[in-house]
């Protein structure tokens, strides 16, 4: 009887730091109370940019990181999600001024599937075939990134603003832009790839 009881004892929790990517230098970014540690995988957990790189102006953004594994008592992640606040996005438009919402899916080099959607602000009032082109341009220029770089690669650049300046430079050959921003960049589970 006191065998059995011993068996049906409760595994005692504990506390499992969840820890960033290398690139953050494998800062904690939070913790959990569990006694299983393998179901903690597959989990995300969001973070603010800002607080993760010392750095104001990226306060508005928040990172996701996947859980993918425990080693060392601690849980290892990913990054799979960059999200700008969209209250922070409404106050970069401002009458006179176009806004361009996009979405699309893209292939990195090292074949992860990819949603990114751009926001554009032009500096002033412009007609449909100049947002078309704006658009058209964003979309071939953020494809051919991708086809260069690998998946890790290209969401650094995002996080240093890299891809955002060379797209506005790029893009303000068509017409003078006030914004050039990567509103999401999501990595895509594999079932969810195919459009």
């Amino acid at each position: 009887m006191a065998k059995e009881k011993a068996q049906l004892k409760v595994k005692k929790k504990i506390w499992f730091p969840i820890v960033s990517t290398s690139h953050f230098n494998n800062v904690e970014v939070g913790e959990t109370f569990i006694a299983q540690p393998s179901t903690l995988i597959g989990r995300n957990v969001s973070y603010n940019l800002g607080l993760l790189m010392n750095d104001s102006k990226s306060q508005n953004v928040k990172v996701t990181f996947k859980i993918k594994e425990i080693k060392d008592n601690r849980a290892l992640t990913e990054l799979v999600k960059y999200e700008i606040a969209s209250g922070s996005l409404k106050r970069m438009v401002h009458k006179g001024k176009e806004k361009i919402d996009d979405s699309f899916k893209l292939k990195s080099r090292d074949g992860v599937n990819v949603r990114v959607k751009p926001f554009i602000v032009t500096k002033s009032a412009a007609n449909r075939s100049i947002l078309t082109a704006l658009r058209k341009k964003s979309q071939e220029l953020l494809a051919d990134f991708l086809k260069r770089s690998d998946y890790e690669a290209f969401f650094q650049d995002i996080i240093r603003f890299k891809v955002q300046s060379i797209m506005k430079k790029e893009l303000k050959k068509i017409y003078p832009l006030a914004q050039f921003q990567i509103r999401i960049l999501e990595k895509l589970a594999s079932q969810n790839t195919h459009s």
